[in-house]
């Protein structure tokens, strides 16, 4: 993943701005938003020292898996264009990544909270997977997951076939319902 994608994510899961992230880096926003968007590529210690203003800090894993943060950024990316059938092609692909990593790497690859995908639906689907697949292997969860703005107020049946509905909701694991998600648990397979 971009520099671009770590610091945007980051720092949208921390709800600040670009003005107020400079502002607490003692930089120039016109920096901070050159970062985001790539067209000035961060040097590690540049972006070591905004992460830090957000709380966080560069981690290697080793894996190809991608953390949640980074499917979060896919996702948004595909809803940005209008394309919600790659972003579901995301979302089953973070269910795959969570359910095959080994344990360490799987908590590990959830630990940090995706940024807003600007779709509350969508952001309400990744704590969902993320959640599921933890629970499934008995592993701890991220303070994240239990934030409000990771579920739905009004829950988002998935299944778009009304006489379905009733066997999704019944299908739908309690670790996806608690984000206000119904889905047959089939749905997330890989193809």
């Amino acid at each position: 993943m971009s520099a671009s994608g770590i610091l945007r994510s980051t720092r949208t899961s921390n709800g600040l701005s670009q003005r107020a992230l400079a502002k607490a880096a003692r930089v120039r926003q016109p920096g901070v938003a050159a970062v985001e968007s790539g067209s000035e590529d961060a040097t590690v210690s540049r972006l070591e020292h905004l992460l830090n203003e957000l709380g966080s800090q560069l981690t290697v894993l080793p894996s190809r898996r991608r953390p949640v943060w980074a499917a979060g950024e896919a996702i948004r990316r595909a809803l940005d264009a209008n394309d919600e059938r790659s972003a579901w092609r995301e979302v089953i692909q973070l269910n795959d990544d969570l359910r095959e990593a080994d344990r360490a790497t799987c908590v590990a690859l959830a630990i940090a909270p995706p940024g807003h995908t600007g779709d509350s639906r969508f952001d309400a689907l990744i704590a969902a997977v993320t959640d599921s697949a933890l629970v499934d292997a008995r592993l701890p969860r991220p303070e994240w997951l239990d934030e409000d703005a990771w579920s739905l107020n009004d829950p988002w049946d998935v299944e778009e076939i009304p006489s379905l509905r009733k066997a999704a909701r019944k299908a739908t694991p309690p670790a996806i319902r608690r984000h206000g998600i119904f889905l047959d648990r089939a749905v997330l397979a890989s193809i």
